[in-house]
């Protein structure tokens, strides 16, 4: 059989296969449709929605302009689509997510008839079991984004390239332009696919069929170019080197990883499927020569690509970009299990779709960790305080991207000026301390995202000194502080080192040059002189936890210039440096606590690495300092639990 008449098997059903193949299907759909749509209305949106959300202007001209043009790197389609949906219906979660879960949901069908007709029941019940059960494929078909959506419209080409290639079917020419388009608009890496998967329906058209795909194709970029002044303006941003590193070595490994749930069983059911599915092909012959080379070319091409874009070029690999292309990589792995008997087929997808549920909900904690916003958890903690506690006496510090919070304040009608709070993300030390200095409450409430700095909770804690409240959650913390005892006090770091006149601990290395008295050290006069160097592997639980560095002085003049530093450093470098800088001018006058934290995972290689902290007193002028404190304070779990492992919820995990 050759492969036209290989894909040609199914005719043009609508859910080709035989009956217990579809029902299957079926079954799976509607499990995926049970994970994707569990608890929707309290299913929150994630940072990148709020962006996008942000950036719908009361115009179309004005949210492609500045929605798309001048603040985004993705192509319009999405956006526009968001904006028209928005005006249908409306901004709350469900209303918005629910296209693009079906979306997800359709993807699951296409895919499931592409892989039947050029490998069969086995590989494809296979492929569908994963992209439904998958959390790498639930979280993204969850999202108001572009995955689902270029998943779609991806697989949609893939299926009506096959059709057509199969049936000569001028419907499925016209979907196939259509899938093109759709494609190019939804996200540049869908685009990049559509392009490939183009490319192989010129190659594996006849004399007389290349004609007509060179025309669907042509009107395909037609239908493009005005998106081409956009797609050129995006390109020369370059990538997105203000937040996202170049892909390691260990890129593919941890993709790997994170596919298979960072779960030993769901990893080793798909290696054993892999085992099973290469043994079959050599021993039953492999497919028509077509798959042998599309299939690694429209998995493997796209991922490559953006690695080697990203390393030479910009950072732009994430694993949400190759969504698209996985589930025909995914495929060239699984082609053998076409050969497998239709008992075993049902009862190795019902295994994989079953251990890969289960680590779903109990490794990857989906319905725990994704169902709660740090957005939401700031501005809830902060309203419940300040009606329990009184305004006054609660100050709100937002450590967070502002329009994040005013959406939801906007969008539950919150009152202005019914919080004291403050915004004080990438505001210096200096002027968060002058803050924090005339609250004249009890509490201060500080929500955070990744974006903040390091230092806030110990710059907060240095006035406010016990921790009342803290939840751990993704990419954020809200946490509660107290200048007063109070019951049920919460305790989340310990000392490491501690140098004062009256009592120290830890290999501390102080100058004798250096004058000490009973209520610090003199370093007027000395730029260096007092210092710690530790072994990162004795300070640190965890790569993730907080190295909090504290130096308390006074008596410094108002032109003074100190700082303290906090190095991590190797056997003979330097790898990585921070420092906590004395500003008088906003500082309480004559005495200041100088911060400085950091984590051992930003080393590079926490193990073996040392941490060295010491005074900078640049200007050699009146300095005294009281103490020298060295704290470890522990990691937010779920900090990373998007893209990374979960080993536990925090000690204050989510309600």
């Amino acid at each position: 059989m050759d492969w036209r008449a290989h894909i040609r098997r199914h005719g043009s059903a609508v859910l080709p296969g035989e009956p217990w193949a579809k029902k299957l299907l079926i079954a799976l759909v509607l499990l995926g449709a049970v994970l994707r749509f569990w608890d929707l209305p309290n299913l929150p949106y994630t940072h990148d929605e709020l962006s996008a959300l942000h950036r719908l202007h009361p115009t179309l001209s004005q949210t492609i302009a500045d929605g798309v043009i001048a603040n985004d790197t993705h192509p319009p389609g999405v956006q526009v689509f968001e904006w028209f949906w928005a005006r249908l219906f409306s901004l709350e979660e469900a209303d918005m997510k629910l296209p693009f879960i079906l979306m997800s949901l359709a993807a699951i069908v296409l895919l499931y008839r592409f892989a039947l007709a050029w490998t069969g029941s086995g590989a494809a019940l296979m492929l569908a079991a994963l992209m439904v059960t998958l959390q790498y494929s639930v979280f993204y078909g969850q999202l108001a984004r572009p995955y689902a959506a270029g998943l779609f419209t991806t697989a949609l080409l893939a299926d009506q390239l096959t059709r057509w290639l199969a049936n000569g079917n001028r419907k499925a020419l016209i979907g196939s332009a259509f899938a093109m388009v759709a494609s190019g608009y939804v996200h540049h890496f869908s685009l990049l696919l559509a392009i490939l998967m183009a490319l192989t329906g010129l190659l594996l058209a006849t004399a007389g069929e290349r004609k007509q795909w060179l025309m669907a194709s042509g009107a395909a970029c037609l239908l493009y170019l005005p998106n081409l002044p956009i797609f050129i303006t995006q390109l020369n941003q370059g990538g997105l080197s203000g937040w996202l590193q170049a892909p390691g070595a260990d890129w593919l490994t941890q993709y790997a990883a994170y596919i298979a749930h960072w779960s030993p069983f769901l990893g080793a059911a798909l290696i054993i499927a892999v085992i099973i599915s290469v043994t079959l092909s050599v021993r039953s012959g492999t497919l028509p020569a077509p798959t042998k080379w599309m299939l690694i070319l429209w998995g493997a091409a796209p991922l490559a690509i953006g690695y080697c874009y990203s390393v030479w070029r910009a950072p732009v690999l994430q694993y949400s970009v190759v969504l698209f292309s996985f589930p025909y990589l995914a495929l060239f792995f699984l082609q053998g299990l076409r050969h497998l008997p239709k008992r075993t087929v049902v009862m190795c997808t019902i295994l994989v779709a079953g251990v890969s549920v289960h680590s779903l909900v109990h490794a990857r904690k989906h319905y725990t960790v994704n169902y709660h916003s740090k957005y939401e958890a700031m501005l809830l903690a902060a309203i419940d305080a300040t009606k329990q506690l009184e305004r006054d006496q609660v100050l709100v510090l937002f450590e967070t991207e502002w329009h994040m919070v005013d959406f939801y304040k906007r969008h539950w009608g919150v009152p202005d000026g019914e919080l004291n709070a403050v915004n004080i993300l990438g505001m210096p030390q200096a002027r968060i301390d002058s803050i924090l200095a005339v609250h004249a409450g009890d509490h201060v409430l500080l929500g955070r995202s990744n974006g903040g700095m390091d230092e806030s909770p110990a710059l907060v804690q240095q006035r406010f000194p016990r921790l009342a409240d803290r939840r751990d959650l993704v990419e954020g913390q809200v946490l509660r502080f107290s200048r007063r005892p109070i019951a049920n006090q919460r305790f989340d770091r310990d000392t490491v080192a501690h140098l004062a006149p009256a009592h120290q601990f830890g290999p501390w290395e102080v100058s004798e040059w250096i004058a000490r008295s009973p209520s610090g050290w003199d370093m007027a006069g000395h730029e260096f002189g007092m210092l710690i160097d530790i072994g990162l592997d004795s300070v640190a639980h965890d790569a993730a936890d907080a190295i909090e560095v504290v130096l308390d002085i006074d008596g410094y003049s108002p032109d003074a210039d100190a700082a303290i530093v906090a190095e991590l450093h190797g056997a003979d470098s330097s790898l990585f440096y921070r420092t906590g800088e004395l500003e008088p001018t906003l500082r309480a006058a004559g005495q200041s606590s100088l911060v400085v934290a950091l984590c051992p995972s930003y080393s590079g290689a926490a193990h073996g690495a040392r941490l060295r902290t010491y005074v900078h007193n640049r200007s050699k002028g009146p300095l005294q300092v009281r103490s020298f404190t060295v704290l470890r304070r522990d990691a937010n779990p779920v900090r990373d639990a998007v893209l990374g492992p979960i080993p536990w919820l925090g000690r204050f995990p989510p309600e």
